[in-house]
């Protein structure tokens, strides 16, 4: 248990449902709001002294809570807000929505990441699951990235000496601040192609219901989607939660689904296409339990 005083500070009393996009998670005894980087820093050291395991939360747009018992689940929402602007280079905190960061740039006229327009998460979570659409990531326009070790220590590290692939990097510590060489453009484009890409999704994918975005990785080559459809899954139910009738990748919440409903839905997914298709499909989203 946490016996230090410095840390009842930093407690929330909040149910996780609030801090993921699927609005599903109960309480947590460890739900924690740094203010500062030092903050962060000291309970990150504290976690590790008690053998505990962190869990970063930004935007929870790819995170399934179930009972995350002693994890130390922590918010950068607290965290000091970054974002400065040197030629074409943009360093920012990890803590800025995707969408303002794409507001903000696009003042400065610098773009090249709308193609995560519409992505809810902020800018440390996309940078850790290395999102991206349309043929690019966001690894394209990555310098650099600094973040707080599990020793509570703050590094900084080049994007040449991270590794990173197909919706993963190397990155399993806390993002702080980061760093991007975007491209000249005009604001007219930037705000064109950012529209291009929100309707785009919004025709695909379901929006009116909470879910987590794309359930699985795409296996090479193919969708995952199309593939769970082809087995006759789509629009199947347990309880509140379903595979989306839309877009068969996404798993949506259509009330009070549980965390037992989302995984039930995923286990006879995955069991289903290995069966007929002879395929493994791997998770996208982060399942907490």
């Amino acid at each position: 248990m946490f016996d230090s005083k410095m840390l009842t500070s930093f407690v929330i009393k909040s149910s996780l449902s609030k801090y993921s996009n699927i609005k599903i998670g109960g309480n947590a005894t460890y739900l924690l709001a740094p203010q500062s980087v030092s903050d962060l820093s000291s309970i990150v050291k504290e976690a590790k002294t008690q053998n505990l395991e962190i869990v970063p939360v930004g935007g929870g747009s790819n995170i399934l809570f179930g009972n995350v018992g002693n994890r130390v689940i922590i918010l950068d929402a607290y965290l000091p807000k970054i974002f400065q602007v040197d030629k074409k280079v943009v360093t920012v905190s990890s803590n800025i929505k995707i969408s303002s960061f794409i507001d903000k740039t696009m003042q400065h006229g610098l773009g090249g990441l709308e193609f995560i327009s519409g992505i809810p998460a902020h800018i440390g979570g996309a940078i850790h699951m290395n999102a991206g659409a349309f043929e690019k990531c966001i690894f394209d326009y990555l310098l650099w990235v600094e973040y707080v070790n599990l020793k509570g220590e703050i590094i900084k590290i080049d994007h040449n000496d991270l590794e990173f692939g197909y919706r993963t990097t190397s990155l399993q510590d806390f993002i702080v601040r980061a760093a991007f060489k975007l491209d000249k453009k005009t604001k007219k484009q930037i705000s064109a192609d950012r529209e291009d890409i929100i309707s785009k999704r919004f025709k695909r994918h379901p929006y009116d219901y909470p879910s987590l975005g794309s359930t699985f990785k795409n296996p090479v080559g193919m969708f995952a989607g199309q593939l769970i459809e082809e087995c006759g899954l789509k629009g199947l139910q347990i309880g509140d939660a379903q595979i989306s009738e839309k877009h068969a990748n996404f798993i949506i919440n259509k009330g009070n689904a549980s965390f037992s409903d989302v995984t039930k839905l995923i286990q006879i997914v995955q069991e289903t296409v290995t069966k007929q298709k002879d395929i493994e499909l791997e998770l996208e989203i982060k399942v907490i339990n």
